[in-house]
């Protein structure tokens, strides 16, 4: 809990024993609020100086620094709370940023406008995971892109999203390209009797990306897909505010971050931050495919997306990269039924096509509940 007008901030600190680890917790608890020589600081701004609450041994050169910063550091803004959370001290090789204050962050954001819960009820579907396929790559047409929408829609997929790569491109601009694949998806469903949402991709420059989003919904898509790294996480939280859409989070550009020991513990990025920041799903590179995460990883991440944060809905994990067809029963058991699986290019090498691929991998969903 935070006391009145505080949060606290853990960090993973490498150094030689306790003395070495007493010094670098003290150095974050400057650089993250005054950011000068305490000796210094005006007797206006002394009480902003953050203070180590508690340093615990994890092992002998890893050690956990709880820290209490002022939210008047903070006031109210949410961009301002990522740079006093992690801003210059992140240029350190030996800081890793674990936790923050769940209560603080349902105070200073909003999270998801739909959530697990609003996800399912656009699809009418509960108690089971949900599928996800994506249209690729770059350089398809909109009415290649629009086919293969309609090949997944044919064959039941709950969600289909834009490649995260797949803009404003003159192979496929945007308004031709979400144009033609919700016609093409809203012609499948026709076939397919069910549900199929759809998430083209806005991510673009913060000039352009609120007019992309209502033209999004303008015309007929049932959400959008985001990069917040490449966007900011203040844009999404913006998005995510208007309650149109659902959100949908790509990791794009997020590997600095999560997968050096120094850097952001992946549970709290993805799990606790991207979900406040507004994110109704969130995609995260799955164990055993071409990336890094372990299954106790993934396992944590999920756990993080779906835990209580007071005011702050629990967002869908949605765990891409080694997700295949043969996988989906056994990752069903490991991380139960609020998940939604992605898979991209084991559908496409389908010798019986998109569409049969589609229902086999429904079906697998299916079985799997």
């Amino acid at each position: 809990m935070s006391i009145r007008n505080t949060f606290w901030v853990k960090y993973q600190i490498e150094a030689k024993g306790e003395k070495g680890a007493a010094s670098k917790a003290r150095q974050i608890s400057i650089e993250q609020s005054v950011e000068m020589p305490p000796e210094v600081v005006p007797d206006s701004s002394v009480n902003n100086i953050a203070q180590v609450q508690s340093l615990n041994m994890i092992d002998s050169r890893t050690w956990e620094a709880s820290i209490l910063f002022d939210t008047n550091l903070v006031d109210v803004d949410p961009t301002q709370f990522l740079n006093v959370l992690f801003g210059n001290i992140s240029l350190q090789p030996w800081c890793r940023i674990m936790d923050a204050d769940p209560s603080y962050l349902s105070q200073l954001l909003d999270g998801p406008s739909f959530g697990i819960n609003g996800i399912r009820n656009l699809l009418e579907i509960e108690n089971r995971s949900l599928s996800c396929a994506v249209i690729k790559p770059i350089g398809s047409s909109p009415d290649e892109l629009a086919n293969m929408a309609f090949e997944f829609a044919k064959g039941g997929i709950d969600i289909i999203k834009d490649d995260h790569g797949l803009t404003n491109q003159k192979s496929a601009p945007f308004d031709s390209r979400v144009k033609k694949c919700v016609q093409a998806i809203r012609k499948g469903e026709q076939l397919s009797g069910k549900k199929t949402l759809y998430f083209p991709n806005i991510t673009t420059s913060a000039i352009r990306i609120i007019e992309r989003y209502q033209k999004a919904s303008e015309f007929g898509a049932d959400g959008v897909l985001v990069a917040p790294q490449l966007v900011g996480f203040e844009t999404m939280h913006e998005l995510a505010k208007l309650g149109e859409l659902p959100v949908m989070a790509h990791p794009t550009f997020s590997g600095s971050y999560v997968i050096n020991q120094s850097g952001i513990d992946p549970a709290f990025y993805f799990g606790r931050l991207t979900r406040s920041f507004g994110a109704d799903a969130i995609i995260y590179p799955n164990a055993q495919g071409r990336f890094s995460f372990s299954t106790s990883t993934c396992k944590s991440i999920n756990q993080s997306c779906q835990e209580d944060l007071s005011t702050i809905q629990p967002s869908f994990p949605a765990p891409g990269g080694g997700v295949k067809l043969d996988t989906i029963p056994d990752l069903a058991e490991q991380y139960g039924q609020d998940i939604i699986f992605l898979i991209g290019g084991s559908l496409y090498k389908h010798p019986n096509g998109l569409q049969f691929a589609a229902h086999q991998f429904q079906k697998s969903i299916d079985q799997s509940a």
